[in-house]
């Protein structure tokens, strides 16, 4: 029985890893996940020489035949790999995907956000502003990693239907996002209005200090709760409830980013509801940052290991002489103009015969994305 329960597992795993490699579209991430395949078969191939009759002799004859399954997959995705021009790792719009995409972390704003998290005293709620295209949803999203393993995070867009729809919306998504933060809890937590919200957020603080760990509740694009507000989507007794659970509740940290700070927005009075909360800016690039996401834009992938050979990077000369430079002092540092410098100059890269940029390829870069960035850099404009 033993050995059957271990055997479950085995295979459920090869299952999980198969099903990674069907999903992937990039040859570049489908011949890591063909190459972990056939690690997790052999492994099993392995495990098996010791396991009792009929066990052994039957599944070491699967066993042998997945992997040649899967070295067959992991033959074709290198020969594809091997034909694949530079890889395009860099992305300008949508919040990145650190696994897959180019991504720096902002290590200053993430560490004055843990000394904020981690005051002794409890933190009185936080405001993240950073201008547009600055990277504030990214930050949000990849935060889990960068901080302490006693800090959970609650994330909620209020550019998500479901969160602005009504008000009783916004609280039914977020008392479910606070519980999907306790996977491994068992008691089940929901709320349709202003109290029962409180008596979730009650009981998540309980367990917060039970197991001495913080949560954050982060609420992007915070501005729109004032906006619902305005349109009388949304009480402001939805402000107040907030105010008493960031007086109250020390293990649970209200973190609201955004692209306007509070004296900014219109319809509620949140001075008075976020009357000690901190602001926490993130600025520009530094060109050291730059540097990072155009030589190293993997580097804090979980798909590789951190001196896997394979992991992709670029030499400072594959972006020309003094190119990095020119690329940062181009978009002034801003990452989405960052982001789409590199990924225009890429294409234009893969289309061509070179195999680094010039300062030819560089210009012609800068000036297709200058057309590509047109709506972006309106927006920049018109709001800056």
């Amino acid at each position: 029985m033993a050995e059957t329960s271990v055997l479950r597992q085995r295979m459920a795993e090869i299952v999980r890893l198969q099903e990674r490699l069907n999903l992937q579209q990039r040859p570049l991430f489908k011949e890591s996940a063909a190459a972990l395949l056939c690690k997790e078969i052999e492994s099993l191939n392995y495990q098996l020489a010791g396991f009792y009759e009929p066990l052994k002799t039957e599944f070491r004859a699967a066993a042998r035949q997945w992997l040649e399954l899967a070295q067959a997959q992991h033959q074709e995705a290198r020969a594809i790999l091997a034909k694949e021009p530079t890889p395009q790792l860099f992305r300008a719009g949508d919040p990145v995907d650190r696994a897959q995409e180019a991504f720096v972390p902002r290590l200053q704003v993430i560490g004055e956000l843990e000394r904020q998290l981690m005051l002794s005293t409890g933190c009185p709620g936080l405001i993240l502003y950073a201008r547009r295209r600055m990277g504030k949803s990214t930050l949000l999203r990849n935060l889990s990693g960068f901080l302490p393993d006693s800090v959970r995070i609650a994330h909620l867009s209020m550019q998500d239907a479901k969160a602005f729809t009504s008000q009783q919306s916004f609280i039914e998504t977020l008392s479910a996002r606070l519980v999907a933060s306790w996977p491994e809890s068992e008691q089940a937590l929901s709320a349709q209005d202003l109290p029962s919200l409180a008596e979730v957020l009650e009981t998540c603080n309980q367990r917060l200090e039970a197991n001495q760990q913080r949560l954050i509740i982060a609420i992007d694009e915070y501005e729109n709760i004032d906006s619902k507000i305005g349109e009388g989507v949304f009480s402001e007794d939805m402000l107040a409830m907030i105010r008493e659970s960031i007086q109250t509740h020390r293990r649970l940290i209200w973190l609201f980013a955004g692209s306007h700070r509070i004296d900014e927005l219109s319809y509620a009075s949140w001075a008075s509801y976020l009357i000690s909360a901190r602001t926490v800016e993130i600025p520009a690039f530094t060109l050291a940052e730059t540097r990072s996401l155009l030589t190293e834009p993997l580097k804090y992938s979980p798909v590789w290991r951190p001196d896997d050979p394979k992991r992709p990077r670029f030499d400072d000369l594959f972006w020309g002489v003094g190119g990095i430079e020119r690329i940062h002092a181009e978009a002034g540092g801003w990452p989405h103009l960052v982001q789409l410098l590199a990924e225009t100059a890429v294409d234009l890269l893969n289309d061509s015969d070179a195999k680094q940029l010039d300062n030819d390829l560089l210009e012609s870069a800068i000036d297709a994305a200058v057309v590509r960035g047109d709506a972006v850099l309106r927006q920049l404009m018109q709001g800056e």
